[in-house]
């Protein structure tokens, strides 16, 4: 009897050994995309801090899963529009883009890790030393050299166990931006309209990065700042004179504000009358808006090469990701998006 009951000890030590050591097995490290090498274990309770973060975890299929959010996330726009029950359900931590990030109530969520933008890496630090939980920096943008990225949707994807889902959504979202590339890279520079995508707060002031707009055959006006968005003078936009104008669609202003105005009448796009409102990114981008701007740019510059309908391609693509059929019609409405 004692020698049976030293056999079922034993038993129990290496049953109790082996889940040790397949629960140490199933963590993973990953490095994030502002370079810091984060160990993520078993993720059933998930934070998203970055609007960008929490747009893919709802293309991935794990929102079930989401038990904080930040304040943005909660107003997105297309996520409103997709899954509003669901976005109303989920608890509202601050904004640690405004400056309202609660970590107390972060705490009380208990989650298993917390997605933060790359800009955040101190915050992102401080989270993990306190909570003693994996904080994951992301961003679709990169500033230096300046490019958009799907590599978010990667990283997100392997550190929440939806390796194959984030595979395929970033196959297809590539296979769409190649699709334009194909033709777009054979165009030469002097046959590139001049674009100038004016932010939505201020007319005179042009957005900072715009990779969709040289993926779909334009040259982009800008200049260096450290924000999104810089100021710039109404001389500055008349030398440069714009071939087509994009305005921000989360904005308040038309193509008729242009129209109307004395001093834009001068500028080459107004006169032509190229101006088209679209929609842009709301607190950062999402993956497939960016690609929907590739295709709708890609045909107002270039009308010729491009005879898609932009309607039907932006609804397919929201569908891909989220699952919804007409999202991108419902937004145009709202929004009152130029008829492309």
């Amino acid at each position: 009897m004692r020698m049976l009951f030293l056999v079922f000890i034993l038993l129990v030590a290496f049953i109790l050994l082996g889940c040790a050591q397949h629960k140490e097995a199933a963590k993973i490290k990953i490095v994030d995309q502002a370079g810091r090498e984060v160990e993520v274990g078993k993720v059933e309770r998930i934070v998203s801090l970055w609007p960008e973060a929490t747009r893919i975890l709802f293309a991935l299929g794990v929102e079930d899963k989401i038990v904080g959010l930040d304040s943005d996330s909660k107003k997105c726009p297309i996520l409103t529009r997709a899954f509003p029950d669901k976005l109303k359900a989920i608890p509202d931590v601050g904004s640690a883009v405004r400056g309202t990030l609660s970590l107390e109530k972060l705490a009380e969520l208990k989650p298993d890790i917390v997605f933060v933008r790359t800009e955040d890496r101190e915050l992102a630090d401080r989270i993990q030393q306190t909570l003693g939980v994996p904080v994951v920096c992301v961003r679709m943008d990169k500033f230096n050299p300046p490019q958009t990225s799907f590599d978010i949707i990667t990283i997100i994807g392997k550190c929440v166990g939806k390796e194959e889902r984030a595979k395929e959504i970033r196959q297809y979202l590539e296979h769409r931006i190649d699709e334009v590339k194909s033709v777009t890279s054979k165009i030469p520079d002097a046959e590139r309209p001049k674009v100038y995508l004016a932010s939505p707060y201020n007319l005179n002031s042009v957005i900072a990065l715009a990779t969709d707009v040289e993926i779909a055959g334009g040259k982009s006006l800008s200049v260096y700042c450290k924000s999104w968005a810089c100021s710039v003078s109404f001389e500055q936009i008349a030398s440069w004179n714009p071939d087509v104008i994009l305005l921000h669609a989360y904005g308040k202003f038309m193509p008729d504000d242009l129209k109307k105005d004395p001093n834009w009448q001068k500028i080459k796009a107004v006169k032509e009358g190229r101006i088209y409102r679209i929609l842009f990114g709301y607190t950062g981008k999402d993956p497939g808006l960016f690609v929907v701007n590739v295709l709708t740019e890609a045909k107002i510059l270039h009308p010729d090469k491009f005879n898609y309908n932009v309607e039907k391609e932006a609804n397919e693509i929201f569908k891909t990701l989220y699952g919804v059929d007409g999202l991108y019609t419902k937004l145009k409405e709202d929004f009152k998006l130029s008829e492309v």
